[in-house]
């Protein structure tokens, strides 16, 4: 009889326990309790203005929404309007994301506005700010009270475009940057630069959007805002990340190529995250696309509201400024066709002490083959299985990631077939303890020339054997394209022909170490001419 009882009492509380859902978790699905934000009024859609690029999107820009009431509503507060960045539609922060759902559970009134971005291309911040200025006009006086604009990614550039040239500064207390490239990012020079031209322009990545996050075009942007007198009437309190997410995450690649430039999130680095005229909130441990979610919320959920503004904000933190645009000279990057049912064979030079090779390529489609070759023949048949790019700058691309620890020095192979025409773009870094080159570059007394100084390791490198080939492209115009050629002194001094245009410089450098082996190295800038 005893044990009777005590089995069904363990079977009772088998039971309960099964019934109790597991705990919520960032990473598990999202589940929401309210009904999702409603549309405010059908607009006719907008002439396109926007870049040439695709990105998918079906949305009629200028169309925004209205959350939920809260119960718990804080009568004194903001609107919270959020803004949506490159590429993206409104619906990201209530679709398979708790942000919305989190900022009701607080108190607040919602807002979410569609950008250009949300009508099938991308738009630079001028086009965005415009339009987002009349929305935030609009959206503070159906409400009857200010917004406080939580802006993501690019949206946070759109946003102080909107409030310091377009005048929406009157209608918002605080702005909140999750991740903003206030600085730019170097995805978007990689995009430009001369061998990652065949992809980029397959799938799209080189709209007006991104054109607008070129660095050189960023600096010049910084240059014309921050001396306005609005620049910082407005409070802003920026995040930013360190996590690229998991190897098959679609932030991985961005990660791997920005990490020579420092923390990243896998678009934006965490320095360019940092506005000069605003207060730094935290760099955590999110992606580009958790950094957005409801885990951020309680960061900054006591700066949203902010009544003792007087106008007067310190610029102390513009001091801090430094180059932002210092390229890389620990990867090489290649790009081209892949025709369809043929055999492509990329050589790849890697040079002694490299304690990890990493290989991040880049399609539209899925290979049919991928293997890799070592210098004395080793056959290498890496997974290839791929997985798609759903954020930042390659959006839609495919990406296949190759690591090799301790790899030996020589020439390796990388041969790939694909089943239909396309194109590729292969980023290979390097792990080693020095660099083999150096890269500075100047301003001339000459506003149309820039001094390039890439010096070597006289220790490690063979300087007689040095080469340099400068491509010079205009951004929007590649048939506007110049090549360059340097041996042994591998500076150069640059001019550009046309002035108020953003200049891409793709630089590879190749040459012996001081044991014969040989090594490339890629450099990819850019320049802003007055």
């Amino acid at each position: 009889m005893m044990r009777r009882l005590f089995m069904l009492f363990m079977s009772i509380i088998l039971l309960l326990g099964l019934s109790v859902p597991p705990p919520a978790s960032a990473n598990n699905a999202v589940t929401t309790s309210i009904p999702n934000p409603t549309l405010f009024k059908k607009e006719e859609p907008l002439q396109s203005i926007s870049g040439k690029a695709n990105n998918g999107n079906n949305e009629t820009p200028g169309e925004w929404y209205i959350g939920t009431t809260p119960t718990n509503l804080l009568p004194n507060a903001p609107v919270l309007l959020f803004v949506p960045g490159l590429n993206n539609v409104a619906q990201i922060f209530w679709e398979d994301n708790d942000m919305y759902q989190t900022a009701v559970d607080a108190g607040y009134q919602t807002a979410f506005v569609q950008l250009h971005d949300a009508g099938g291309a991308s738009a630079d911040m001028w086009d965005n700010g415009a339009l987002l200025a009349d929305k935030i006009r609009e959206i503070s006086n159906h409400f009857g009270k200010p917004v406080t604009v939580v802006a993501y990614s690019k949206g946070g550039v759109d946003t102080q475009t909107a409030l310091t040239h377009y005048g929406a500064w009157q209608y918002v207390q605080n702005v909140i940057t999750l991740s903003s490239p206030h600085h730019g990012s170097q995805l978007a020079d990689l995009a430009y630069s001369s061998t990652a031209g065949w992809l980029a322009d397959l799938i799209g990545a080189t709209g007006d959007g991104t054109y607008s996050m070129q660095m050189a075009y960023m600096a010049d942007f910084r240059s014309q805002t921050d001396s306005q007198p609005r620049a910082y009437y407005n409070d802003y309190y920026t995040l930013g990340g360190t996590s690229w997410g998991s190897v098959f995450s679609s932030t991985w690649f961005g990660g791997m190529y920005l990490s020579s430039y420092g923390s990243n999130d896998g678009v934006v680095t965490a320095e360019s995250s940092q506005l000069p005229g605003g207060e730094l909130l935290a760099i955590g441990d999110w992606n580009h696309t958790s950094i957005r979610t409801g885990i951020t919320f309680s960061v900054f959920d006591n700066y949203l509201s902010d009544n003792t503004n007087d106008g007067s904000k310190s610029m102390e933190n513009f001091s801090d400024y430094v180059d932002k645009n210092t390229p890389s000279t620990n990867q090489w990057v290649t790009g081209g066709p892949l025709q369809v049912e043929k055999n492509t064979q990329i050589p790849i030079t890697v040079e002694e002490h490299v304690h990890e090779l990493t290989l991040n390529l880049l399609t539209t489609s899925d290979l049919a083959e991928l293997k890799l070759l070592s210098p004395t023949g080793k056959v290498i048949m890496p997974n290839n299985s791929s997985f798609k790019i759903e954020e930042g700058i390659f959006l839609g691309a495919l990406n296949n990631n190759v690591t090799i620890e301790k790899p030996e020095a020589g020439i390796w192979k990388l041969e790939l077939t694909t089943k239909k025409d396309d194109a590729y773009l292969l980023v290979a870094n390097y792990e080693t303890e020095n660099d083999l080159i150096n890269f500075k570059k100047s301003k001339t007394n000459d506003a149309s020339k820039i001094a390039y100084n890439i010096t070597s390791n006289s220790k490690l490198i063979q300087e007689k054997t040095l080469q340099a080939t400068y491509t010079i492209t205009q951004s929007n115009n590649p048939s506007n394209t110049k090549t360059l050629f340097s041996k042994g002194d591998l500076s150069n001094n640059l001019t550009f022909d046309k002035p108020n245009e953003v200049y891409n410089i793709t630089i590879e450098v190749k040459g012996l170490t001081i044991n014969g082996k040989p090594f490339k190295r890629t450099i990819i800038d850019s320049v802003y001419t007055p």
